[in-house]
């Protein structure tokens, strides 16, 4: 059991003739659930009492509602994906050379292999192999990280 207080707020309302509200708040967010309670410190016998309670509901609903693997995060497309794809995407890539300006486009394929580590990229170009082989090149380079990724994560859980 953890003792840290993360998901959980100390809430203190006091407003003129009304009974002010004293106590902790437990807010979750896990796979599209979202969960809230408060624990009151007059109702439960004290701030600390209080504390203990949201701690222990805390410690069961993150138990119920385990929050999504790094496998499961990088599989979810965003808002601003447009390739269809979470991790690929089309860049048009400008440099500067002698003073001319020259753009190229690319499919590029990103991940990150390891928790808190560095992002890691391959980018295929439109010139080279043309839109669509660029493309189907770049989802091969990501599905394959995925996969090495997924069998890492595997040999590591009990």
């Amino acid at each position: 059991m953890k003792q840290s207080n993360q998901n959980i707020s100390r809430i203190e309302i006091q407003r003129d003739g009304v009974a002010p509200a004293m106590g902790w708040e437990v807010r979750i967010n896990r796979r599209g659930k979202k969960l809230s309670k408060f624990f009151s410190d007059s109702l439960l016998g004290g701030k600390r009492k209080a504390l203990q309670e949201a701690r222990a509901y805390r410690d069961k609903m993150e138990n119920k509602y385990p929050p999504y693997t790094r496998v499961e995060l990088m599989a979810q497309p965003t808002a601003r994906n447009s390739s269809g794809i979470p991790g690929v995407r089309r860049r048009e890539n400008v440099v500067t050379k002698n003073g001319w300006e020259y753009t190229y486009a690319t499919w590029e394929a990103s991940w990150t292999p390891e928790k808190g580590g560095r992002r890691m990229k391959r980018q295929f170009s439109v010139l080279k192999y043309g839109e669509d082989k660029a493309y189907e090149m770049a989802v091969r380079a990501r599905n394959k990280a995925l996969r090495e990724i997924r069998k890492e994560e595997q040999e590591v859980s009990p």
